[in-house]
């Protein structure tokens, strides 16, 4: 009986720490951004959709030529043949994280810098989706 009554508790610990596991993210890469000027491109990356996470962009250590201080504008793309490639509307990367959610869709996606003038660099970019 006690042998039965460990298994059941075994099972059951067992069974609450696998429900307690965080999601994580399809995948992620981190990288760098080194004197961006408009329409300057991200990598492309391809999300699986085999998740529910969202798609984020985080800009760690920025400069920007920009006299007010670092604001870069981002739109996330996906890329789509023989055809313009659909955007995810527009962030204003403040030097934090720019999420457009769940894209649901799967394909290539990359991110374009949208710039006002100036020329921007990031020491850290890590994008997650």
């Amino acid at each position: 009986m006690k042998q039965r009554l460990s298994a059941i508790a075994a099972v059951a610990v067992a069974a609450t720490l696998a429900g307690s596991v965080p999601a994580h993210a399809e995948g992620s890469r981190t990288s760098y951004i080194k004197s961006w000027k408009a329409d300057n491109e991200s990598n492309r990356w391809h999300d699986s959709q085999k998740d529910r996470s969202s798609t984020k962009v985080q800009f760690k250590g920025c400069h920007s030529d920009r006299a007010s201080g670092f604001s870069a504008p981002l739109t996330l793309y996906r890329v789509k043949s023989l055809a313009t490639d659909p955007g995810y509307g527009k962030k204003s990367n403040t030097c934090n994280i720019s999420n457009w959610g769940q894209t649901k869709t799967a394909g290539d996606f990359y991110f374009k810098y949208h710039s006002t003038g100036y020329v921007v660099s990031v020491k850290t970019v890590k994008i997650s989706w």
